[in-house]
């Protein structure tokens, strides 16, 4: 008789615990269901639980709708770097040439395609008024024909072309030389840029 006394307690204090314990959880589900869609009159559990689950079910949906629009979106951001990094890549490389016309009888027009730094175009200046009387017009740029008017060439022109070529190529000793060859002139004799500079 005394264990069943103690048993009914017991099995009420249990009871009274699970409940409290569902009623928390019932507080915590429908707390995520937003003020506009719980209804003003009092539902009952079901209907809240079904609201919750929908509810749920929604933001599962959005939830797979964005990451499906984000990862669209990094492709297409993928696509487009790659496609900026491939042109940034071909207007990097473009092959060296160099051309010269003539203008008149002593009056040449030189075109070099593929100098990449104005470091590189301004010993080209120094490099063609070794070999002519004058650079008369100097027009610099990297993505197309740095161009050069020269006055009197010395040597023949497929030779300036072969000179300037391998110098270009081989900036290092190209610079070596220039230094060794020009350092005074180009420090101490400003005339050899007294031209017309565009770019």
């Amino acid at each position: 008789m005394s264990a069943l006394r103690l048993e009914k307690p017991e099995r009420k204090i249990i009871e009274k615990n699970r409940r409290n314990q569902m009623k928390f959880l019932y507080s915590r589900l429908f707390s995520l269901i937003p003020p506009h869609s719980t209804s003003k009159g009092g539902d009952q559990v079901a209907n809240q639980v079904d609201r919750a689950i929908n509810y749920i079910q929604t933001l599962k949906t959005n939830l797979e709708v964005n990451k499906n629009k984000k990862d669209r979106l990094l492709l297409l951001l993928s696509k487009k770097r790659s496609h900026e990094d491939t042109q940034m890549i071909n207007s990097v490389c473009i092959p060296l040439d160099i051309q010269i016309h003539d203008m008149t009888h002593d009056h040449d027009a030189v075109l070099v395609t593929g100098l990449k730094t104005y470091s590189t175009f301004c010993n080209v200046v120094q490099f063609l008024d070794q070999y002519c009387t004058e650079v008369t017009l100097a027009n610099f740029s990297n993505s197309g024909h740095s161009t050069f008017h020269i006055c009197q060439k010395k040597i023949d022109a497929d030779d300036i072309c072969k000179r300037l070529k391998d110098s270009v190529e081989n900036m290092k000793e190209f610079r070596d030389n220039t230094h060794a060859s020009f350092r005074n002139e180009v420090d101490f004799d400003l005339s050899v840029w007294d031209f017309d500079l565009q770019y």
